[in-house]
């Protein structure tokens, strides 16, 4: 029977580590293969660590890295197996093995890739992994996996269990916009590690051939083809932003049907997450609210309070668009005292973040500064750079509306160096736009105008409909300021256009009393 875990996991992690335990223990003085699939390395290191202290006193747990450029797993256990340590130890062993995600699949002037090195390796292993009657765990990541069973099927053959641990910090919600200060979605991280398009639909049409349908590995795979099409939106790759979004919103249907087939309801309310978040990036709130709502009932019942923290986030949001801040102010809230509670650093940062855009939107502007203070302060201790930038944003927000201007052009030209250094484009977009009104209310029209229009270029680029809406509001004010009535209205009435279309009730007043002062000007 295996130990009660002391990680707070996601149910399926949970049930993965537990797996992992029971095939551990049951291991003793014999060779078992074990594979463990992590994209995460701090969830990673974070189990290594747990199980160590967990499989304490009877079994001893020793760790090795694989040599980048002989990337040999019988040579890196070598580097443990002839340490005195090592031969003194009386107890039952435990290898755990690391250093994959590290290996380059590019060859180099011809050479074969160190990935390559290190399936030619696994593939003529087997007799002399004999030597060693120990359960190793074999770390990798999902690309390394699904090349895995192709490049080294004799090694392979010889697991004893795969063991998929999921990102715990893959759900976390976007972050909603005050003027368009961010509209990001904060909730897809891209990783350098996850598969590839082409490779995700191989896999899943192997699957389907394979096992049918409906196979429960179905529900991850189409979960994370959604979002490798979403990411391409987000980050302006897309080469049809209209097909890539249905693309997207298929795969989480496709998810979401199936996990209800197979009765995954962890799968089920991750599946409804996604499309909760894709809603709400397009502006379809009312949808966003629906599906945010249901995944909210399922996390709830399964006890996944990571999950429910990121259904409060994301109701939060769909309500701040909607301009009910005292309704997002209490999801937000809610999901400050889950993330506080699990000691989710990351998103509790995120939650900071939002609960000050909600107090400038109610014009609380000292108390929105602390609380964008303290999302710094987390960014700052975790070394998240996205979450950096979008803290100085809503800083350079909070002081804007203080009137502090070139405080606020400060912030805003340390967010904007950030997100163009990680590639950011919805983030630049914002920073843009941001800098844009300070140069405004500063009275530099015709920087406010450049900005303006390099916000607007990028919201089209990526299908940003709000952050457009709100891009032509700027050019609007600058145009207005120069005099240029006619050309103001143009633009307040291309934003009006959207907001109608999106249902922003906020921005379409804001649009209508902008077209208004217009009408006035030129009769």
């Amino acid at each position: 029977m295996p130990l009660e875990t002391t990680l707070k996991l996601s149910k399926e992690n949970n049930l993965n580590y537990q797996g992992l335990l029971s095939l551990v223990e049951a291991s003793e003085n014999t060779l078992s293969i074990l594979i463990a699939v992590c994209d995460d390395r701090n969830l990673r290191d974070k189990i290594i660590e747990d199980c160590e202290k967990e499989l304490l006193p009877n079994i001893a747990s020793y760790h090795a890295r694989l040599d980048q450029n002989e990337p040999s797993l019988r040579a890196a256990i070598y580097k443990i197996v002839p340490s005195e340590e090592f031969k003194k130890n009386e107890k039952y062993t435990l290898l755990n093995i690391t250093g994959a995600e590290d290996l380059f699949f590019i060859r180099n002037n011809g050479e074969k890739s160190q990935q390559e090195k290190f399936f030619g390796y696994l593939q003529w292993t087997r007799e002399g992994l004999r030597e060693f009657p120990y359960p190793i765990v074999l770390w990798v990541t999902n690309q390394i996996l699904v090349n895995l069973s192709r490049k080294a099927p004799d090694f392979w053959s010889w697991r004893k269990g795969v063991f998929h641990f999921i990102p715990e910090a893959s759900l976390t919600p976007v972050l909603p916009p005050d003027n368009r200060i961010i509209s990001d979605d904060y909730l897809k991280e891209d990783d350098s590690h996850s598969l590839s398009l082409e490779d995700l639909e191989e896999l899943i049409s192997n699957t389907e051939n394979k096992r049918g349908k409906n196979d429960p590995n179905l529900v991850t795979l189409y979960n994370r083809l959604g979002d490798v099409y979403f990411n391409r939106i987000k980050s302006g790759v897309a080469v049809s932003f209209p097909d890539e979004k249905e693309n997207a919103l298929h795969c989480y249907y496709q998810a979401l049907d199936i996990s209800r087939e197979v009765v995954d309801r962890y799968g089920e309310g991750n599946s409804l997450q996604n499309l909760g978040i894709i809603y709400n990036y397009l502006a379809k709130y009312q949808e966003a609210i629906k599906y945010n709502q249901q995944s909210l009932a399922i996390f709830k019942e399964i006890g996944d309070g990571h999950g429910e923290a990121c259904s409060y986030k994301n109701l939060g949001n769909a309500y701040y668009f909607l301009g009910q801040y005292e309704q997002a102010r209490e999801y937000y809230q809610q999901s400050l005292a889950i993330t506080r509670e699990i000691g989710d650093r990351k998103v509790e940062a995120t939650s900071y973040n939002n609960l000050g855009i909600v107090y400038s939107s109610l014009g609380q502007y000292e108390q929105a500064r602390e609380y964008h203070q303290q999302s710094l302060a987390i960014s700052r201790e975790i070394s998240d750079r996205k979450g950096e930038a979008y803290s100085y944003n809503n800083l350079g927000n909070a002081y804007y509306f203080l009137g502090q201007y070139e405080q606020a052009r400060e912030y805003y030209q340390q967010s904007l160096a950030i997100t163009r250094e990680i590639g950011d484009r919805n983030g630049e977009a914002s920073s843009y736009n941001n800098l844009g009104s300070v140069y405004n209310s500063l009275g530099q029209y015709e920087q406010a105008r450049e900005y303006y229009q390099q916000s607007l270029a990028i919201t089209r680029e990526i299908g940003d409909r709000n952050g457009e809406a709100n891009s032509y509001i700027g050019l609007g004010n600058a145009y207005y300021f120069l005099g240029q009535y006619e050309q103001a209205r143009e633009y307040y009435q291309q934003s009006l256009a959207i907001f109608k279309e999106i249902g922003d009730k906020p921005g379409e007043a804001k649009a209508l009393f902008n077209v208004d002062l217009c009408f006035k000007k030129v009769q």
